[in-house]
């Protein structure tokens, strides 16, 4: 071989070797060539070549090992773990073979009749049983009794159903009061979603508003996941963005109806009657932070409410110390009962002055300790309220026209937050009467409605009616949460530890202006941004190098050869020791990813964050903390919580894939 062949040229020579021995039989061979390759830098699906062969040449550690690497680099490829399972029944591990599996299935293994095979084969042998046996004897019997049934892995039958014919809403407004009721409470634009299953073929999803059509759409049809016996029945989902502005507020009346080619609908299967609350819009100030929060749009505009919010620029947040929503000028504070309960509050109250030095606190306190209140050097006024505890209905009682003073005497205060410092399940049912946009209780209620933050305090228990966490606590917590909610005082904790050795293992130096792109998701590939081989053609344009931390080969095919030849782009689609990827990200110029945990981690290096993220939660909860920006896309259906099923939303994830190019590169430039 000429000592000038390149290494590519020596690589692929390698692997046509180990391949002819493969294909000849000699499994110890090719294993130990298939790993030559990889020594040679090959791509970290060699790995999956030599497991099987140091499967079949019967070297199950190391074939193990193979397999492992294989999953630790490609975490979401659902092959891997149907190799796994294969490999684990082989070698008579039959839990982990049926665990495999499993996953296999939960990644969606392109073959469903093979994999689901496989488990019932599995869940019906008796290898699994016996295995079963034996690991149920050496278990400790005194921890039988501390094991949480709810966290042991579910069998195949245990996940799989019998679906019915139904309608479901996922989504219809906020349960809210309103002086027009208590009720689902829609603003402005808003989504409503959901899905039908039914036998009869349906095609459009119909909303009616007090008898008027105000929304027509296609249906999506998705597959019935986990369906345990073939059935004639169809999922369809539906996601409707639609702008209520224009409605007047008050209650309403709205059919949803699912439309069947042939048939009449049916009640509660193909169509629903719900009341909703059409309210006023949320004000700017509140709203302009929350990514579900959509601007006015144009009513006489020819383009769909869909298009006109995919037309939005995207949100961009500064990150923070602090996301409390909105003005604090004015707060009110409830106590309403006893002595004694006011002053074991003091700590929390004073605490309240502290954080809030230029807010007028108005406190509403009962008639007992209205005088006390007065001396404590918190309040800017007092006002006594009468909220007697009835010592036959055992809690505290307000009759309805009491109520409606109360709520009268706050009205001209115009609250931008009240906050209930009773540990009682009862007297936050007054927080919304204040008319404070935002609220806050301490509470003992497993239910609270309503209010926007609940923060029930309980401690271990010495008895039914006993607590060792004092209510001076308790309350104080409160305050503290309210504070951090204004500022959260996070510090970046940069890297101490040598970066030369790491990054030169990656032709990188400290010296190096890089970029790194995390472009992977840990557990829903469908929320990652799709537009970061275009982005790094822009970044190499600009000057800087890339560190490209892709997922597979896919991704590597859509980058520019020359620059991965020549080292500007750094390709890593294996799992990186934490100290190369603890120096790569503490030297990067900027990192940009999605919303995953190497955002975190650059962020809590001190390293320059653009985060992309998505709309099933709220980026000022889950954003990065220590610096950078977050960019996010206005849709009125953000806060979905969709984390697995990708069937489920029905705009074709609009929330990261309307993130634009240019947006991005903006935030990435702009330092």
């Amino acid at each position: 071989m000429s000592a000038t062949i390149s290494a590519g040229k020596w690589r692929s020579e390698v692997q046509k070797m180990a391949n002819d021995a493969r294909d000849g039989g000699d499994y110890l061979a090719a294993a130990e060539l298939y790993e030559k390759v990889l020594d040679l830098g090959g791509p970290s699906s060699i790995s999956m070549a030599a497991g099987h062969m140091r499967k079949e040449a019967k070297d199950f550690v190391k074939a193990e090992r193979h397999y492992q690497n294989v999953r630790e680099a490609n975490p979401e490829d659902p092959e891997i773990y149907m190799q796994l399972g294969h490999f684990y029944k082989t070698v008579g591990r039959y839990g982990d073979a049926q665990r495999h599996y499993m996953l296999a299935l939960q990644k969606h293994y392109p073959n469903f009749d093979e994999v689901k095979h496989e488990l019932r084969a599995i869940h019906e042998s008796k290898e699994l049983l016996r295995e079963q046996e034996r690991i149920d004897t050496l278990e400790g019997a005194e921890f039988k009794g501390l094991v949480a049934d709810r966290l042991l892995p579910r069998k195949l039958e245990q996940i799989q159903r019998d679906y019915h014919e139904t309608f479901i809403l996922s989504r219809l407004g906020k349960h809210s009061k309103t002086c027009w009721g208590k009720g689902r409470t829609i603003r402005g634009v808003d989504a409503i979603r959901g899905h039908v299953i039914t036998s009869m073929p349906c095609d459009n999803i119909d909303i009616f508003l007090d008898d008027e059509l105000i929304y027509s759409a296609p249906l999506q049809v998705v597959p019935l996941r986990w369906e345990k016996n073939p059935s004639s029945l169809r999922k369809y989902v539906f996601n409707a963005w639609i702008d209520f502005s224009d409605f007047p507020v008050g209650k309403h009346e709205i059919v949803l109806c699912a439309n069947p080619l042939q048939g009449e609908p049916r009640e509660g299967i193909e169509w629903q009657r719900e009341v909703i609350i059409v309210a006023e819009r949320l004000s700017m100030e509140l709203g302009e932070h929350s990514p579900a929060f959509i601007p006015q749009l144009d009513s006489d505009s020819p383009l769909t409410v869909v298009e006109q919010v995919n037309r939005l620029p995207s949100l961009v947040r500064k990150v923070t110390p602090g996301s409390y929503p909105g003005k604090l000028d004015t707060v009110a504070v409830m106590r309403l009962d006893q002595l004694g309960d006011m002053v074991v509050t003091m700590p929390a109250m004073r605490r309240l002055r502290e954080i809030l030095p230029t807010s007028r606190i108005v406190g509403l306190v009962g008639p007992a300790n209205a005088g006390l209140a007065s001396t404590l050097g918190v309040f800017d006024e007092v006002i006594a309220v009468n909220f007697p505890d009835d010592r036959y209905q055992h809690k505290r009682v307000m009759d309805k026209r009491a109520q409606e003073a109360f709520a009268a005497q706050c009205k001209p205060y115009n609250f931008d937050l009240a906050i209930d410092f009773l540990y009682s399940e009862h007297a936050n049912k007054l927080l919304p009467l204040t008319g404070a946009p935002v609220t806050m209780t301490v509470s003992r209620s497993d239910h609270i409605e309503d209010l926007e933050v609940s923060f029930d305090a309980r401690s271990p228990s010495g008895g039914d009616c006993l607590s060792p966490m004092t209510h001076t606590a308790k309350a104080r917590a409160l305050s503290e949460a309210l504070a951090l909610w204004l500022d959260n005082n996070a510090q970046p904790l940069p890297r101490t530890k040598p970066n030369a050795e790491p990054l030169a293992r990656y032709g990188l130096s400290e010296s190096d202006r890089y970029i790194v792109l995390h472009t992977g998701s840990s557990f829903a590939q469908f929320l990652r941004w799709p537009h970061y081989p275009e982005l790094t053609v822009r970044l190499l344009k600009a000057g800087y190098k890339v560190v490209y931390m892709g997922s597979d080969e896919q991704q590597k095919a859509r980058l520019p050869a020359e620059a991965l030849e020549d080292g500007r782009i750094v390709y890593l689609d294996r799992k990186v020791p934490f100290d190369d990827l603890d120096a790569l990200l503490s030297c990067a110029t900027l990192m940009i990813g999605n919303d995953s945990g190497p955002k975190h981690w650059a962020s809590l290096r001190g390293t320059r964050v653009v985060s992309l993220h998505p709309g099933r939660d709220d980026l000022r909860e889950w954003g990065q903390v220590f610096g950078g920006v977050v960019l996010a896309r206005r849709v009125p259906c953000a806060g979905c919580g969709i984390r697995y099923d990708e069937t489920e939303c029905g705009q074709d994830f609009a929330c990261v894939k309307q993130i634009t190019i240019e947006e991005v590169l903006r935030e990435a430039l702009s330092a």
